[in-house]
């Protein structure tokens, strides 16, 4: 088992090494796609080590708690955040390709695990993640004038509720939660932060989606 695990981390970090520049170099197709000339840069190597550290404690995590059968998804998810987060950072986007590529993996996932009566699961997650957003951005215009969310960030969301599905929305909401509460906390400490601030979200609800496939396997180990 350790030898299993030390081989997935070792894989996925040598992924996760070059996923900041696959996201600089996507933010410039994007960039330019727009009319903006955004020249490729190389990424900071801080980037790259931290895109690596995140890799290994989500592999290590997965190869620890998580069933052989589903060790391979949450690391195409892990990927998929640090290239998210690195890409939101550039250039504030959640492009749909990334969206595609989450359906794409995570819809045959979903039914693979739960039948494909879990779609009707998943029908229900996607609305109650319409309505939060929905109350959150109605909330927010009230009291700011601006729905303070993105239309990436809904997108994003609607696509990890049909992929996590009902019982798996609960987790993943208070994940974005916790992520963002936390967040802010920092942010503010460290005066990076105001009330009025706004910032990329990517990262935070990704965070709810890894703590939504990981909550189950954990709440059984604790227990």
């Amino acid at each position: 088992m350790i030898f299993e695990i030390c081989l997935l981390v070792g894989l996925n970090c040598l992924v996760a090494y070059f996923l900041p520049d696959l996201a600089n170099l996507f933010a410039c197709y994007k960039s330019r796609k727009k009319g903006n000339l955004i020249w490729w840069r190389e990424s900071d190597d801080r980037w790259k080590w931290a895109s690596v550290l995140f890799t290994a404690v989500v592999g290590a995590a997965a190869g620890y708690w998580l069933p052989p059968e589903r060790r391979i998804f949450v690391m195409i998810v892990c990927h998929t955040a640090v290239f998210g987060v690195c890409l939101d950072a550039l250039i504030r986007i959640i492009a749909n390709e990334m969206l595609w590529f989450l359906l794409a993996a995570g819809l045959p996932a979903r039914i693979y695990f739960g039948g494909a009566s879990a779609l009707w699961s998943s029908a229900g997650a996607l609305l109650l993640v319409i309505a939060v957003f929905g109350v959150a951005a109605l909330v927010t215009y009230a009291g700011k004038g601006t729905t303070g969310v993105g239309m990436g960030d809904v997108k994003l969301s609607m696509v990890i509720a049909i992929i996590v599905g009902w019982s798996g929305v609960f987790y993943f909401l208070m994940g974005v939660a916790a992520a963002i509460g936390i967040y802010c906390i920092i942010g503010v400490k460290c005066g990076m932060l105001s009330r009025n601030s706004t910032f990329p979200m990517c990262g935070q609800i990704m965070a709810g989606f890894l703590a939504s496939l990981f909550w189950p396997f954990l709440s059984i180990a604790v227990l």
